[in-house]
């Protein structure tokens, strides 16, 4: 039985599509340059917009209040100001 050979394209794209758009994987594919095909799961949208999941290390950070101060953090004209409180 004769089987066409794989190519390193045809196997990280069979690994794309299980979970992305096989348009977004050809665009991706093509954008990157090939010495970094091997990490091309790191530019996969779809798991750029999930979070990590949770683990033992996670932490709060503590905020001091619910809003930042009011205030400018620069130096504003008077016609600026005015504009800004108004």
């Amino acid at each position: 039985m004769d089987l066409p050979p794989l190519s390193f394209h045809a196997i990280l794209e069979e690994q794309w599509e299980d979970e992305e758009d096989p348009e977004e994987f050809e665009t991706v594919f093509k954008v990157v340059p090939p010495a970094y095909h091997q990490y091309l799961d790191v530019f996969s949208k779809m798991k750029a917009e999930k979070l990590p999941p949770h683990c033992a290390c996670d932490h709060h950070i503590k905020l001091e209040g619910l809003l930042p101060p009011v205030g400018v953090i620069y130096s504003l004209s008077n016609q600026e100001s005015e504009t800004l409180w108004d």
